[in-house]
């Protein structure tokens, strides 16, 4: 059962029920009031009556007299007065009826219970399907008045009233289902709506967002619904983006591993088949150990890269960057001989939050980088200065498009040059993981011909 049928269900069923418990309060009251009031009227008129036999009774010398009796209540106009003479006839006690004309004989008013009301007596009476109240007093020593009144109207005022209840408590009910229904419609759109977003988005369509359009409870979980779905949407295309780099990843490693593989396997077959000269084969074996030892670099970089993805914490320290552009120029000492380049180092005593090892593999991979993009006899500047540390070349420099790649793993903008020079591309991949786990951002300005600045910011 829908919840909007419930919710109309349950209304109507406590409306009901209260309709019923308030229609029975009120009827019950009512029904005091009519009873009362036919009692009081009924009380009103048989005393009316009475006192008016009695005065004329007892302005009158033949008021003993049965048919001056008989005559005087017949000119009274109303056929619901009786008046009977007890009479004691040796042990036998009898009624005379005087003046009746009822059906209700003597006989049967003195077999029905009475109730006492101040000096009057009355009882309850029913006959052929109507109510009477009958009153009764003692008028002279022998003679009885009775006093019948019809008080059939209470029922019917009963009955009148408990079919307007009916009439309304139907009413109130049908105008009840018409107004829920109607506004739980209204109500509950929203969450059809929100019901619907769920399942395009079950089906794959992250992109769907709930219409907020108010702010109570129910906008409120379209706000959080849209929260999540933001966030499932940017976990879904970080998900997807990895499997992507992943991939790619993987295709550029088995490609990058390839290459020398080849060449290895071609160079160790030649020198198992054919006859070479000692000159030819010494050139063999060194093609095969710079082959390894790139292989080996490639490696190594590879190990760094996953040990960073899954080391969860990094212990930093307070350390002086005087000693790491010390051991970033050691270890680059080699191949900057080698091209002529010097390095200039700038620094005033900075102290930085870092690891002291990861930080020169930073650094080395930089200066290595700007030592390969620059001419020998060049130049290159590594300095720090507030909260940054910077590597500057003067060299070929990084066109603007090429900019956003260099940072992915095995992305080489000159793949030839990269692979004379013994890259791998992974060097800047591994610098730019390095950097956001010291929760620092690299900045790459660069203009082609005029050289490169990477700089580095502590936040």
């Amino acid at each position: 059962m829908k919840i909007r049928t419930r919710i109309i269900w349950i209304s109507c069923a406590a409306v009901l029920a209260a309709s019923l418990f308030g229609d029975a309060v009120i009827w019950i009251l009512a029904g005091r009031s009519f009873r009362d009031e036919a009692f009081i009227k009924a009380y009103q008129n048989s005393y009316v009556y009475a006192e008016n036999l009695i005065q004329m009774m007892n302005e009158n010398q033949a008021a003993d007299d049965e048919i001056f009796l008989n005559y005087y209540l017949k000119t009274q106009w109303d056929d619901y007065n009786i008046l009977i003479r007890n009479t004691n006839q040796g042990e036998e006690a009898q009624s005379v009826e005087i003046y009746n004309h009822t059906v209700i004989s003597a006989e049967q008013l003195k077999e029905v219970e009475n109730r006492a009301y101040q000096d009057w007596d009355y009882s309850y009476l029913d006959w052929e399907g109507k109510h009477y109240i009958v009153f009764q007093k003692l008028v002279e020593s022998d003679l009885v008045f009775y006093r019948i009144e019809d008080i059939s109207y209470v029922w019917d005022k009963m009955e009148w009233l408990t079919i307007c209840m009916l009439l309304i408590m139907l009413a109130v009910t049908a105008v009840t289902v018409f107004a829920l229904s109607g506004i739980l419609k209204r109500i509950l759109l929203p969450l059809q709506e929100l019901n619907e977003t769920t399942k395009h988005m079950a089906e794959g369509s992250y992109d769907r967002r709930f219409h907020v359009l108010r702010q109570d409870e129910i906008g409120q979980l379209g706000e959080s619904f849209n929260k999540m779905a933001e966030a499932v949407e940017v976990r879904t295309h970080s998900l997807e983006e990895s499997e992507k780099k992943k991939t790619l990843f993987m295709g550029n490693l088995t490609h990058e591993l390839k290459t020398p593989m080849t060449a290895i396997t071609g160079y160790a077959q030649t020198l198992l088949a054919a006859k070479l000269s000692e000159e030819q084969q010494q050139e063999a074996l060194m093609y095969i150990y710079e082959e390894c030892t790139r292989l080996e670099r490639l490696s190594k970089k590879m190990m760094k890269l996953l040990e960073l993805e899954m080391d969860d914490g990094l212990a930093f320290a307070e350390i002086p960057v005087e000693s790491v552009f010390a051991a970033a120029e050691r270890s680059c000492g080699v191949i900057l001989r080698e091209k002529q380049i010097s390095l200039k180092v700038v620094q005033h005593g900075e102290i930085f939050p870092m690891d002291a090892d990861l930080m020169t593999d930073v650094l080395v991979n930089l200066i290595d980088n700007a030592a390969k993009a620059s001419r020998p006899g060049g130049e290159i500047i590594l300095k720090a200065y507030e909260n940054f540390i910077e590597v500057q070349d003067f060299g070929c420099g990084i066109p603007e498009e090429e900019q956003g790649k260099i940072l992915e793993p095995f992305y080489m903008i000159d793949k030839s040059r990269s692979r004379k020079n013994g890259g791998s591309g992974l060097g800047l991949a591994l610098t730019a993981m390095i950097v956001r786990r010291h929760g620092a951002l690299l900045e790459i300005k660069s203009e082609p011909g005029k050289g490169t600045r990477m700089i580095l910011q502590f936040v």
